[in-house]
């Protein structure tokens, strides 16, 4: 039999999908809101995002914080963090807690407090005086030699240290200033349970996994900070790491945690298991290589509820502003673009755990957060010897 012919999609005009209330894909409709705007994913990532949300004990440890955070990662950063050290690492895992680069400190005591209520010791490791010169054959062209550093006359290592006596840690976070390729570990931290790397940089982040890694306990952890980052030095650096290894080792399992980070546990690899096949085995992958080469996991945000009732809200406010332009009689492709990507992202993390994976998932996550990747690019990524203002803060 002769097939029978399909009728012909008839052509869409731009804004009818969002006119009639369809849901439509994020890169079909050619208007976005201005950026910085209030809706989805700005307000999700906001500092206050997760109020209402947590458990009054790790709501009022954040706050302590929030003013000596970065925001992101602040709050989901920390949120998911704590969450896994105290459910799955520190009952069950040896060793202290640590961060390498601790930008304006609040995350450094944060991870302090919670490594005192367990009997842990933290360090913290930092120059204080900005970032290294980059190496633009290793990271792409956004940092400058001294971003993050203080401003004339500032002296972030002493601010800090004035900064941590409010916490009750003196008795728990050590510092150490230097740059991480000349940083001594102290004879103190002789095992680590957790790992916190903020360093920006294909270098710094290379220099600390070859200090920490020997030493973080099986079932640790590290967490990679940047690694979704316009610069891709700390995702590179993560890649010739564990293939520096040898051929030997198993590549390991990136468990997203957003916005811009992922998390590695010591031993979980994406090798599930071998097969044997014939004469030969076969590794069993977690999932698909993804087109950088990694393999990534998004149970730890889709575990969250907290965040995922975060995302929840951010759709029903763009919802209603998208309702309310268009009573008004207002342009709304662009409210149909932030209201797509927010159904999107939601969507992606309702994905049940068990369902088939792809290599592409790492793109489903990235996709609905353009606004926020690109704002952040904003005028600071593109061409090397850009003359710019450097990036400075107090602590």
């Amino acid at each position: 039999p002769q097939p029978q012919p399909q009728p012909q999609p008839q052509p869409q005009q731009p804004g009818k999908a969002a006119e009639n209330g369809q849901r439509c894909s994020a890169g079909l409709l050619p208007q976005r809101l201005p950026k910085p705007h209030e809706y989805f994913p700005f307000d999700l990532f906001s500092g206050k995002a997760a109020e209402g949300l947590l458990e009054p004990d790790l709501q009022n440890e954040l706050r302590y914080v929030r003013d000596h955070c970065m925001v992101p990662p602040y709050p989901w950063g920390q949120v998911i963090y704590h969450d896994f050290l105290v459910r799955n690492v520190i009952p069950n895992v040896s060793g202290h807690l640590a961060e390498f680069g601790i930008g304006q400190g609040g995350t450094s005591v944060f991870f302090a407090r919670l490594a005192k209520r367990h009997g842990r010791k933290f360090l913290a490791v930092d120059s204080f005086e900005g970032l290294p010169p980059p190496d633009n054959g290793k990271d792409n062209p956004y940092f400058l030699e001294g971003d993050y550093r203080p401003p004339a006359g500032g002296d972030n290592y002493d601010a800090f240290l004035r900064y941590k006596q409010a916490f009750d840690v003196e008795d728990t976070l050590y510092t150490v200033k230097a740059f991480f390729r000349d940083a001594e570990i102290p004879p103190e931290f002789d095992s680590f349970a957790f790992v916190h790397l903020d360093s920006d940089l294909y270098d710094s982040v290379y220099d600390s996994l070859v200090k920490v890694w020997p030493l973080l306990s099986h079932g640790g952890v590290i967490a990679v900070d940047d690694f979704f980052h316009h610069a891709q030095g700390p995702a590179r650096a993560v890649s010739d790491f564990f293939r520096q290894l040898g051929s030997e080792a198993e590549p390991p399992l990136l468990f997203v945690v957003p916005t811009y980070a992922v998390l590695i546990v010591k031993g979980r690899s994406a090798c599930l298991g071998w097969q044997e096949n014939g004469a030969k085995k076969v590794p069993m992958m977690f999932s698909p290589r993804a087109l950088d080469g990694n393999f990534y996991s998004f149970s730890l945000a889709r575990k969250c509820q907290p965040f995922v009732k975060a995302v929840e809200a951010a759709l029903s406010r763009v919802e209603e502003a998208h309702a309310n332009a268009k009573q008004r009689g207002e342009p709304v492709e662009g409210f149909a673009r932030a209201r797509s990507n927010a159904e999107s992202f939601l969507d992606f993390l309702r994905y049940p755990e068990d369902g088939a994976r792809s290599g592409t998932d790492i793109l489903r996550f990235l996709l609905p957060l353009e606004d926020m990747f690109d704002i952040y690019q904003g005028n600071l990524c593109g061409m090397s010897g850009v003359a710019r203002k450097h990036i400075e803060f107090n602590i």
